[in-house]
């Protein structure tokens, strides 16, 4: 075997394992114990993070930032990854920090420089754009991870009023450049979506006996749970304008039908827990929106009507 070939495989074996001595990985590798040596060092000296510890029951260990072994890719592959990377550079907060960059640095540094060339020609003819937003997102690692380890956690929620909830995440996703996390909230008995950005405090809840069995078969429809329950036909009618607006919110604009005057309607069914939302785009809208159904939001959006009435009839 090559010694490429062999340096490869042993940083593949040294991943696998939380402890090894180095007879042990000499002798699955077919090797001395001085080559084995040499090839631990050089593992090191390419970045796989090794220590050792001294003592009978001593070894050596890997950190807990695993190193990949190398990988080779087409140059359409090479680009599709460095734009991928590339396309999230305007979220001014991510689960994953700044490891994006660090990436992508590694990834451009060791490419040819004919592809370095097109690339750097591609990106002034490319662009994957996301509404920049300057609004902190504080918690969005800390979701992330309740919802991987599937703890429950109590938030401070700025909403109306702002709040302690309780509630166990599913998961978080990104839309129009702004963060929401998708849970069952305690307090409401249901599931509900929250903006991750109007999240103010974050704890993990003392008791965790409330945690609900959430099984992967439960969670593939999380963002929008297919429970008929919790779901309501949104009926809209909507002027040229409107249609304009709506178009705007690509999730709304699937469900658009269009006619030759210019009007539109939009006919969907939607996930209860998106019912404050719609009162906010629709209310904003104006006359240029009208919610036939459900009766919750119209009810709302009346409701807001009249305390707006009142705010500027004061004097």
């Amino acid at each position: 075997m090559h010694k490429a070939q062999r340096l490869i495989q042993l940083m593949m074996k040294v991943n696998e394992r939380k402890k090894f001595t180095i007879q042990e990985m000499a002798d699955e590798c077919g090797v001395s114990r001085r080559t084995m040596i040499r090839d631990l060092m050089e593992l090191s000296e390419l970045g796989v993070p090794l220590y050792s510890e001294a003592g009978p029951n001593g070894g050596y260990r890997v950190l807990r930032e695993k190193v990949l072994p190398p990988i080779c890719f087409t140059e359409h592959e090479a680009i599709a990854l460095f734009f991928a990377c590339q396309s999230l550079h305007n979220y001014k907060a991510l689960p994953f920090k700044n490891e994006v960059n660090t990436a992508l640095d590694k990834f451009f540094y060791y490419l040819s420089g004919e592809l370095k060339q097109k690339i750097e020609s591609m990106q002034q003819r490319l662009l994957f754009w996301v509404p920049p937003h300057e609004l902190e997102v504080p918690f969005l690692k800390e979701l992330l991870e309740a919802a991987l380890e599937q703890q429950v956690v109590t938030i401070l929620y700025e909403a109306a009023t702002t709040k302690n909830r309780t509630i166990q995440p599913l998961g978080i996703y990104t839309m129009n450049g702004l963060w929401y996390c998708q849970a069952y909230c305690f307090l409401a008995e249901d599931y509900r979506v929250f903006r991750i950005d109007r999240v103010k405090d974050f704890s993990l809840a003392e008791d965790q006996s409330l945690k609900l069995d959430m099984t992967n078969e439960h969670i593939k429809s999380w963002i929008v749970p297919a429970d008929e329950v919790h779901m309501l036909d949104l009926e809209v009618e909507l002027t040229p304008e409107g249609v304009r607006r709506c178009q705007s919110e690509l999730w709304l604009s699937q469900w658009m039908e269009l006619r030759e005057n210019g009007y539109g309607s939009i006919l969907a069914k939607v996930n209860s827990s998106f019912t404050p939302w719609l009162v906010h785009f629709f209310l904003g809208l104006g006359m240029e929106a009208n919610v036939k159904h459900p009766p919750i939001v119209r009810e709302q959006i009346k409701s807001k009507l009249q305390e707006l009435m009142k705010q500027y009839n004061e004097e």
